[in-house]
């Protein structure tokens, strides 16, 4: 049965649980209330000091939709592999080994950590980058990390994407593929991954606003707001009906 609900859109909160929480607040967010829902874009982790606590967040919420970024394909091979590559100093993977893990282990015999009776924290990471989804639709919008795959203009395309393709497309920065014409005939695009503030080269168009707040742009609404440095959460507030 299609249902219309309201829909809060968040992403890129790299490891900031108290400032999400906050912005959250303020938007109205109700974490009870069935008919809100909370779609997040990808990035939980990385570069914040909150990481664990990100993790408790989306894991206790009920009413979610929790998409992949590229900073999870970085965690979850790197825990995978067991391969630590210098990208993962820079892009503050280590902040979040640390922080799940400890210095020396990424499987504590003691766990400090609740996480609602695992008894190993890497499985409790591993199984929640392996429950995020490529991708979310309703009725009118088309929600990812970064972009999405080349060929996908119709729905029937994006739910026959493979998984490598939408891997590589949640690392394209929209601000390179985005010309001030609809991505999308049917769906306006919602995404994140690349801070809003270089949407200022789209100014011609549309309302920029403050350098981190959301971008507006024809058939796209961008929401990163470069978290890890503005230390600003931006909340996208939707209405919109499920399918």
């Amino acid at each position: 049965m299609n249902k219309n609900i309201k829909i809060f859109v968040v992403s890129d909160v790299h490891g900031h649980c108290t400032l999400l929480k906050d912005a959250l607040n303020r938007a109205g967010f109700e974490k009870d209330n069935e008919d809100h829902l909370l779609v997040c874009l990808g990035d939980y982790f990385d570069r914040g000091s909150e990481n664990a606590e990100v993790l408790k967040f989306f894991e206790r919420l009920e009413h979610k939709v929790l998409l992949r970024g590229n900073h999870e394909d970085l965690l979850l091979k790197l825990l995978q592999t067991g391969k630590i590559l210098p990208h993962h100093y820079i892009n503050g993977t280590m902040q979040t080994l640390s922080e799940f893990f400890g210095k020396y282990s990424v499987d504590p015999v003691d766990d400090t950590i609740d996480f609602s009776g695992k008894t190993r924290v890497l499985d409790r990471v591993c199984d929640f980058i392996g429950e995020t989804a490529n991708y979310f639709e309703t009725k009118n919008y088309v929600f990812v990390h970064g972009w999405v795959p080349a060929g996908t203009a119709s729905a029937s395309d994006r739910a026959n994407a493979s998984d490598e393709a939408w891997e590589k497309a949640r690392w394209t920065k929209w601000t390179e593929k985005y010309d001030d014409a609809p991505p999308l005939t049917d769906k306006t695009l919602v995404c994140g991954h690349v801070p809003t503030l270089y949407a200022r080269r789209f100014a011609v168009i549309d309302n920029v606003g403050s350098g981190a707040d959301i971008f507006y742009g024809n058939g796209l609404i961008a929401v990163d707001a470069g978290t890890f440095d503005t230390k600003q959460v931006n909340v996208l507030v939707l209405e919109d009906t499920l399918i």
